[in-house]
């Protein structure tokens, strides 16, 4: 009889963990590629950033190659420091130069996102740890042409 509810309890446990993962799992938002797989993307910083998990990441459009603008994007993970420091000399030097110039970056192939809500407003979070570093190249472009970072 003991061997029975041994049995018992240990089934038991083993049903509410898998009920646990289950239901945690079905509340996290899934991650998706968006973008052609042999095209390229682009991030284009607005200057704004926002808190998410922990790290000030920052804000932009995510321009996929069929045109389509994906508004209120984050970038978080690798580069994200990078970018808002880059950002913010872009905004001094146009400042003092009354100039016109724009940071951004391309990423090759497609890019994994996930729609998050922060403070009750809906954000696309790019994944860029999950973006090989091979894949990702920053520019400045002014009124001439481009200049790479």
């Amino acid at each position: 009889m003991r061997l029975v509810w041994y049995v018992v309890v240990v089934a038991l446990a083993v049903a509410a963990v898998a009920l646990i993962l289950i239901l945690h799992t079905a509340h996290q938002a899934p991650v998706q590629y968006v973008g052609s797989p042999n095209g390229f993307e682009g991030f284009v910083p607005s200057g704004q950033t926002v808190s998410y998990k922990g790290s000030q990441d920052p804000v932009g459009d995510l321009i996929l190659s069929n045109g389509t603008v994906i508004h209120d994007a984050i970038w978080n993970g690798q580069y994200s420091n990078t970018i808002i420091q880059n950002h913010n000399e872009i905004v001094q030097l146009n400042n003092q130069l009354n100039g016109d110039m724009q940071d951004f970056y391309i990423i090759k192939g497609q890019v994994p996102i996930e729609q998050v809500t922060i403070n009750g407003q809906s954000y696309y979070v790019i994944e860029a740890n999950k973006i090989n570093p091979a894949d990702i190249a920053g520019f400045y472009t002014y009124q001439d042409g481009y200049l790479t970072l």
